[in-house]
């Protein structure tokens, strides 16, 4: 099984009192994981509200993330667009909702065949896309 990470997830080594067991998980199934652009760019968007040597050592840290993610970062594309279109449509007709920037993440996630790990599996509910919370329900 594949994995596509979400940003509360893929955060937790970076953070001063992140998650042990998540961060235990990510070193166990590491080869398997994937994030996408929109994850990328909610980490850069979290490390700019930060200031000083907190910025600079969370600078470090996304872009040493990135590096070793090489090939491994799925991006948005036109063929996403088109399983995002069908995913909206799907929620709409159910009468359900999702945070753009989940949906985005939900479609890339449907396209490759992925199951979501994230600690906000409620944000995912409706979208008929598997997930994974590895928080162990403290999330």
């Amino acid at each position: 099984m594949s994995w596509l990470l979400d940003a509360d997830v893929l955060s937790q080594p970076a953070k001063r009192n992140g998650d042990a067991g998540v961060t235990a998980w990510l070193e166990a199934h590491q080869n398997a994981c994937y994030t996408s652009s929109i994850v990328i760019a909610q980490l850069a968007f979290w490390v700019r509200t930060k200031r000083g040597k907190s910025r600079e050592v969370l600078q470090t840290w996304l872009t040493q993330l990135i590096e070793a993610m090489q090939g491994r970062i799925l991006g948005f594309n036109v063929s996403i667009a088109h399983v995002w279109a069908d995913l909206q449509y799907e929620l709409q007709s159910n009468g359900s909702r999702m945070p753009i920037e989940d949906s985005y993440i939900a479609a890339i996630a449907r396209r490759h065949r992925l199951t979501i790990v994230t600690g906000n599996t409620k944000d995912f509910r409706g979208s008929g896309i598997k997930t994974l919370n590895p928080f162990g329900g403290k999330h």
